[in-house]
């Protein structure tokens, strides 16, 4: 796997941590706007239809596909983020392998890693690439097979 590619799949974590946030975001707005909708509908049926019943229940069944859907998502963040552990682990060097895991299980800054680990950014930046190299002969060609 080359250097490039290790790094992407390294920030694998980040971007679904991301993804998930986001959704979390869409499944709250859908869950109000359910909830507004029952509670518009509670209590006030005469001389209406059941259109307000339709559009809450639709609202509902929209809201637990998303929460599904999230559900699934998280599921494959934490078997990817195993992975990351796993490969990780590869590097047998606990230096190195604290970097990584700030960097990219913690998705701290070069910054915020160099002031935790009290080194310089300098030297955090010399670290993340020479676990990088290091890991890079480890790995498999496709680091999202299941052979870690």
């Amino acid at each position: 796997m080359s250097e490039l590619e290790l790094r992407l799949w390294l920030n694998s974590a980040f971007y679904a941590d991301k993804k998930i946030r986001a959704l979390d975001m869409l499944i709250q707005r859908h869950r109000e706007r359910a909830q507004g909708l029952s509670a518009c509908g509670e209590g006030n049926d005469s001389g209406k239809s059941d259109g307000t019943k339709n559009g809450t229940e639709n609202a509902f069944l929209k809201l637990a596909e998303l929460q599904e859907k999230a559900d699934r998502m998280r599921a494959k963040a934490i078997e990817d983020v195993e992975k990351i552990q796993n490969a990780i682990a590869l590097l047998e060097d606990d230096e190195l392998e604290t970097v990584l895991i700030r960097r990219y299980l913690l998705f701290e800054t070069i910054d915020e890693t160099a002031a935790s680990m009290h080194y310089s950014p300098r030297n955090v930046k010399k670290k993340q690439k020479q676990a990088i190299l290091k890991l890079c002969p480890k790995m498999p060609c496709n680091a999202h097979s299941d052979v870690l």
